[in-house]
């Protein structure tokens, strides 16, 4: 089926004016490589880690709305499959990095790991061959993933073969293992050895429940723009707008469970190697972040999410679909940036010319896939009892 007239021109343009302001974004990062490389690898991982988060969490999602069933997903699976289908682009943008593991990783230093008997004892995890290696495993099961399940969702848009839905629902289980373990290991690899003395085994779960709470917020937003399209219009409720404003507070609050938990685990143990890692995230400036990511990523989404009218307004839901992916920023910056600059909060230009570069890239590889297929499964189990008959999804007018 092909997508509706009155979307695709939309889409089209949409996916150029991010491939602009990717090439933008990545000319300007070009330049900085050039006059301050160790600052260009910094920015360049800050920004990539918040556009694979969104990958990750397609993913992650697409698995789960498969295995769980519930109308909720139908009317974003086509949405998760865009943005898991961005992940073969960010393998390729991986590569810039592997370039600046010196600068970044304190690990990938010999002359460090040679005066430092903790870098030595962790050496045959952290060395630069088996990161690589690593990195590629990560990115080829996810890409598997991504491929298979938006490959049989296709195929069952063009046969109806009902054997296929049962297929996507067998894979996603050990799929789902598959990705947790890989995603919590890249996590590891990514974000945490950044300051190698310090290490959480809670870690990998708060990276990939922010990650699905990204993309649920994502999802969530894209849907809220394009309900009024006339091929989801019969489709999409005011029920499903509030089932999903119900999972991004079930995100909300699980992110809140397991950074406290880490918390109260590692302030109660007191011990020396655990303990500088939140003093410097609770000092000076960096005391300001943490308080914003408290308000924005719980305090806020919370009160707001908890008003049943909210969750079922277009509107209401893009706004705050906008401001979780901002939270998520937010959280991504706190664990990453003060481990090059523990002694203030410190946002260079970089920052934002990496941040357009790599997103921009993203944006238009989403909408490269998202213009490929009807926005609505064709012969989706689900789609009998999506919507009433006659009843129209809600309007942002």
């Amino acid at each position: 089926m092909e997508q509706q007239n009155t979307l695709r021109p939309r889409l089209n343009n949409l996916q150029w004016v991010a491939l602009a302001a990717g090439i933008v974004g990545l000319a300007l990062s070009a330049v900085g490589y050039f006059t301050n490389q160790e600052q260009f690898f910094r920015s360049y991982l800050l920004s990539y880690v918040f556009w694979i988060e969104l990958s990750v969490g397609a993913v992650a999602v697409l698995l789960i709305q498969h295995l769980a069933g519930g109308r909720w997903g139908m009317v974003i699976q086509r949405i998760l499959e865009a943005g898991a289908m961005t992940l073969p682009i960010m393998a390729a943008l991986f590569v810039p990095l592997l370039f600046g593991l010196p600068a970044l990783f304190e690990w990938a230093r010999p002359e460090a790991v040679a005066h430092d008997a903790l870098l030595q004892h962790k050496a045959p995890y952290l060395n630069v061959p088996f990161f690589m290696a690593r990195a590629a495993i990560y990115f080829v099961v996810w890409i598997v993933i991504a491929f298979l399940l938006t490959k049989w969702s296709v195929e069952r848009d063009k046969t109806g073969d009902a054997a296929l839905t049962k297929r996507l629902k067998n894979f996603s289980g050990p799929a789902m293992w598959a990705l947790a373990i890989t995603a919590t290991f890249a996590s590891f690899d990514w974000m945490m050895s950044l300051e190698p003395q310090w290490f959480s085994t809670i870690y990998g779960m708060m990276f990939i429940v922010g990650a699905m709470a990204a993309a649920f917020a994502f999802a969530t937003l894209v849907l809220a723009r394009v309900a009024g399209e006339e091929s989801l219009a019969q489709t999409v409720n005011a029920q499903q707008f509030n089932d999903l404003g119900n999972f991004l507070l079930t995100m909300v609050i699980m992110w809140t469970y397991i950074a406290l938990s880490q918390y109260l685990i590692i302030w109660l143990g007191n011990l020396k190697e655990e303990i500088p890692w939140y003093l410097v995230r609770g000092s000076g400036s960096w005391a300001t972040v943490s308080q914003l990511l408290i308000a924005f990523h719980f305090v806020i989404p919370f009160f707001i999410l908890l008003s049943r009218s909210n969750k079922r307004q277009p509107k209401a839901l893009t706004m705050l679909g906008l401001f979780l992916l901002l939270a998520r920023f937010i959280d991504i910056y706190w664990l990453i940036v003060p481990a090059f600059r523990p002694d203030a909060v410190f946002f260079h230009w970089l920052d934002a010319a990496a941040l357009l570069g790599v997103g921009g890239i993203w944006m238009a590889a989403f909408y490269a896939h998202l213009k490929k297929h009807a926005l609505v499964p064709r012969y989706d189990p689900r789609l009998e009892d999506a919507a009433p008959r006659g009843r129209r999804a809600p309007s942002e007018a």
